[in-house]
């Protein structure tokens, strides 16, 4: 695998979601040059990248969520260091959290449930720099097995045939305590496709699938899905570089 794509194991996410009342280049300056870099040298760090909501239009009967901008911080194993050591930095005043940036935060530890699935084009890719990400939020009655099952054999392999599929895998909230002061908010089961390039051939696949009926979704699915079509707006920053 290219040195530029990170394949971890164990893989673990934090979601930093926030808004500001600045100018976005002086956001964007700030999160890039100090903030993320604070952080990076964390054990068992990956890297980090920022987001933003594409222009992508919904698929019809989500609820599309849009809670700002978006930092996913990516990890191999237990989030607890990074987790330390924000809130070390964060109380000892290393870290400081400019005026411009809205409070509360909405935040989220989430810890891999499946292993991950690898599209063909994962493999050629030299980096994540131009990542797309769709998110799709889903709770369900009966029990997590045939759910998992469900997940695993049919659902994401139907998707993985969208234009562009890079990987997919599932998460689920953490353990992990969450960080002082921060919204969490209670979205269940979070399945996360990547994309190279925009997501539109995504979206066209997967609606397509769904008129037709060759996508069809259990009655132990609990409708609607809270869904997030989300765009790159920075470089993936690698961990040790």
């Amino acid at each position: 695998m290219a040195s530029g794509v990170p394949t971890p194991e164990n893989r673990n996410l934090f979601f930093a979601w926030s808004t500001y009342s600045t100018d976005y280049g002086t956001y964007a300056r700030w999160y890039d040059e100090e903030h993320i870099p604070q952080v990076m040298d964390v054990p068992g760090m990956v890297g980090a990248q920022r987001f933003l909501i594409s222009d992508t239009k919904p698929l019809p009967g989500v609820n599309s969520l849009d809670f700002g901008h978006l930092a996913i911080y990516e990890m191999e194993g237990s989030a607890e260091p990074f987790r330390a050591e924000v809130k070390r930095k964060l109380m000892s005043e290393e870290m400081v959290l400019p005026d411009f940036m809205d409070r509360p935060f909405k935040a989220l530890f989430l810890t891999a449930v499946s292993e991950p699935f690898h599209a063909e084009g994962f493999a050629d890719a030299d980096d994540l720099d131009d990542r797309h990400l769709f998110f799709a939020w889903s709770r369900h009655t009966g029990d997590d097995a045939t759910f998992a099952k469900w997940y695993d054999e049919e659902h994401i392999p139907q998707i993985m045939a969208a234009p562009g599929m890079l990987r997919a895998q599932r998460f689920e909230v953490s353990d992990v305590k969450p960080l002082p002061g921060v919204v969490t908010p209670d979205l269940g089961h979070l399945a996360i496709y990547e994309t190279a390039g925009d997501l539109e051939g995504f979206r066209a696949e997967v609606k397509r699938q769904l008129i037709s009926g060759e996508m069809v979704l259990p009655d132990f699915m609990i409708p609607p899905f809270s869904t997030m079509f989300l765009k790159s707006v920075s470089p993936f920053f690698l961990a040790g570089r």
